[in-house]
């Protein structure tokens, strides 16, 4: 069935305004909507009809300039709005109601804070949602093992008819196609994509930006769960999961949760070595002067919040076992650098020998640019060589992530998200990793912003 109606829970919130309703105008001035859309948004804001629609005309303004006019205009004529306490049953039930015996499907888009689901879902159980109707939650998804079985438990059995879309905006840009296209569809690459011919392979979201007014939420989360958890680990699992059987959404995923599945579990005695957290001091990137984080507004020096977490795993499947996996991400540094970097192990000894200084191949994928870049040898003059960095691949999408993860919900297509068990498996490789820190097993480094963050400590 095709949806034709969007409930928007927390449709007064920044998620909204900045990133949800920017895409629906994209797609709208593509084209690409279905017709008659209707998008029905609700809040705990005491707004009127009137009142949601001149907001959201601002914010177009102000996130969706590039979009024409026109496409403004007919997303701002889709919208309604009614005021409603979305852990009540009966506020929930008002705002899916239409009136109608046989309503259309809809989709129920709940750009909440996740520390409300416990609450939302048992509410949203009443409003008799079917099984042409479809539920989307933002990441995180729990916060740690126990929380998210336990959402996947009241999902599971609270509701069970509904699609359930666990959105993580990672896996709708370009990323996902490229990790399959390049790896599947090119014989040069995928007879090499293992612990043979790989080192290592480092995935990195590496920011300047420091914390930028989000204390509300980072001083609670970190780097390790805010994105070490919550979407490098989605990231790696396309990297080691074998090719699907078939190119479909249930092939795609099975074999994204088959990969997380053989990833080891960290090991206690080597959290020292494996393992890193540290935060920023006052620094300056660039010509601006960067505070210290435990002086910026907001921040708890007591939670001890790691502003940069770096993660070494191991993989026991036949594939990788023997190639490490690092994961690591940080605010305050010199510059962004976010990629996944395969590294090939080196030629053999007697061909460096001749040819010293000549560095391994290194395969790049771009995380924030669409790049895809690829590190070789070629002759120099007078029988040397040299590295030369080959540029693949430089376009991409002109949709934004959420464009793409409502086209993908409007057709009920849910490869680009995550499964219940796949959320479980990523908390189960970091939960040994936040219990080692929070016992203080591994110390609190620090870096100046806009210098190198520190190594491990074991």
């Amino acid at each position: 069935m095709t949806i034709r109606r969007i409930a928007l829970f927390g449709a007064s919130g920044d998620l909204t305004s900045r990133l949800i309703m920017p895409a629906i105008a994209q797609l709208a001035e593509a084209e690409l909507l279905p017709p008659g859309l209707t998008i029905t948004g609700s809040a705990n804001t005491d707004w009127s009809a009137e009142d949601f629609h001149r907001h959201i005309a601002d914010e177009l303004d102000k996130h969706a300039s590039a979009v024409t006019p026109s496409a403004r205009d007919a997303v701002l004529g889709m919208l309604d709005y009614r005021a409603a306490d979305v852990t009540d049953p009966d506020d929930v039930r008002r705002v899916l109601s239409t009136g109608d015996a046989d309503r259309e499907p809809a989709l129920v888009y709940l750009a909440l804070p996740s520390g409300l689901l416990q609450s939302v879902l048992p509410a949203l159980a009443t409003a008799g949602l079917g099984a042409g109707d479809a539920v989307a939650i933002e990441k995180p998804f729990g916060t740690d093992l126990a929380s998210a079985r336990h959402l996947n438990e009241i999902l599971r059995t609270r509701l069970p008819l509904p699609t359930i879309f666990r959105v993580d905006h990672f896996l709708s840009d370009e990323l996902v196609r490229r990790v399959m296209v390049l790896r599947f569809l090119n014989r040069v690459f995928e007879p090499t994509w293992n612990a043979v011919h790989v080192d290592h392979v480092d995935i990195s979201w590496l920011e300047s930006l420091a914390l930028e007014g989000r204390a509300s939420y980072y001083d609670k989360a970190g780097a390790l769960k805010d994105m070490v958890q919550n979407h490098l680990m989605e990231v790696m699992a396309l990297v080691l999961m074998e090719e699907p059987a078939r190119i479909d959404a249930d092939s795609f995923r099975g074999n994204r949760v088959e990969a997380l599945r053989a990833v080891a579990t960290p090991a206690k005695d080597r959290m020292r070595t494996d393992t890193v957290r540290a935060r920023y001091t006052a620094g300056t990137i660039g010509e601006r002067h960067i505070p210290s984080y435990t002086d910026e507004p907001g921040v708890d020096p007591a939670r001890a919040t790691e502003t940069y977490a770096s993660l070494t795993l191991q993989v026991d499947n036949a594939r990788w076992h023997g190639t490490p996996f690092t994961l690591r991400s940080g605010k305050g540094m010199a510059q962004d650098a976010a990629e996944i970097a395969i590294h090939f192990r080196p030629a053999p000894a007697y061909l460096l020998d001749r040819w010293p200084g000549i560095q391994p191949n290194v395969l790049r994928l771009g995380l924030k640019q669409p790049y895809v870049r690829l590190t070789t040898t070629l002759n120099g003059p007078d029988r040397t060589a040299e590295n030369r960095e080959l540029e693949l691949s430089s376009a991409g999408s002109r949709r934004t992530p959420y464009a793409n993860l409502f086209l993908e919900m409007l057709r009920a297509d849910a490869t680009l998200f995550i499964r219940g068990d796949e959320t479980e498996e990523a908390w189960r490789i970091i939960d040994p990793v936040v219990t080692a820190w929070t016992a203080a097993g591994v110390p609190m480094q620090e870096y100046p912003a806009g210098e190198a963050p520190p190594g491990p400590t074991g």
